[in-house]
């Protein structure tokens, strides 16, 4: 963020983190039955954890989609004006800062404190992550392999690359009010979608 410009760091605070906040409000909040299940290991508290999932679907996922109306290689939520509208506004602040990242799934969590882990499952070893919403705390703890705390990084509208595949990683604890948690990552389906193109991009050639 130190290397953005003053006009682009004025968007991203003026617009971007702004708009994006009011419809992740609007849209992933305390009220809505948005969550994932394969993730409860990790809540730190045992609880289903209410995370928004854009872009590409899991392959595996692919063959499951009853709606045979809906592209079977993106996300439910992506099909939805709203869900559209947040992923394109992930997707310009991330490429704004990380140009050269590449990414092809997003998942949005709210007020959820995930335990130490790695990302295992993904593609690439980095994912960008960054936070919304008026709290204390919550900032991305990193450990060594000896599972010893060696970083917290401050994410609150600071997205910020890390080796999440290969370093542990946690929640940290956060107070008051709300905090959306946006992670940026590459899932193994040979797939990139550019939201403003609408376009579901192969990537096996």
């Amino acid at each position: 963020m130190d290397d953005l410009d003053y006009e682009m760091k004025t968007q991203l605070y003026n617009h971007y983190f702004t708009e994006l906040e009011e419809l992740l409000e609007a849209y992933h909040n305390e009220k809505t039955k948005i969550s994932v299940g394969n993730r409860i290991g990790l809540s730190k508290d045992g609880s289903r954890l209410k995370s928004l999932v854009l872009g590409v679907r899991g392959s595996a996922f692919a063959n499951k989609r009853k709606d045979k109306t809906l592209n079977p290689h993106l996300t439910k939520h992506t099909h939805t004006a709203i869900g559209h509208r947040i992923y394109e506004l992930c997707y310009t602040i991330i490429s704004m800062v990380y140009p050269a990242f590449e990414f092809n799934s997003i998942i949005i969590n709210f007020n959820s404190t995930f335990t130490m882990h790695k990302d295992k499952k993904n593609l690439h070893d980095d994912s960008v992550i960054f936070s919304l919403g008026q709290h204390e705390g919550g900032g991305l703890e990193l450990y060594n392999d000896n599972k010893e705390l060696i970083d917290t990084k401050y994410i609150w509208k600071t997205p910020t690359k890390f080796a999440g595949k290969k370093i542990y990683h946690a929640t940290e604890d956060f107070g008051f009010g709300d905090r959306w948690a946006v992670v940026a990552y590459q899932i193994k389906a040979p797939y990139h979608y550019d939201p403003y193109e609408k376009e579901l991009i192969s990537l096996k050639d």
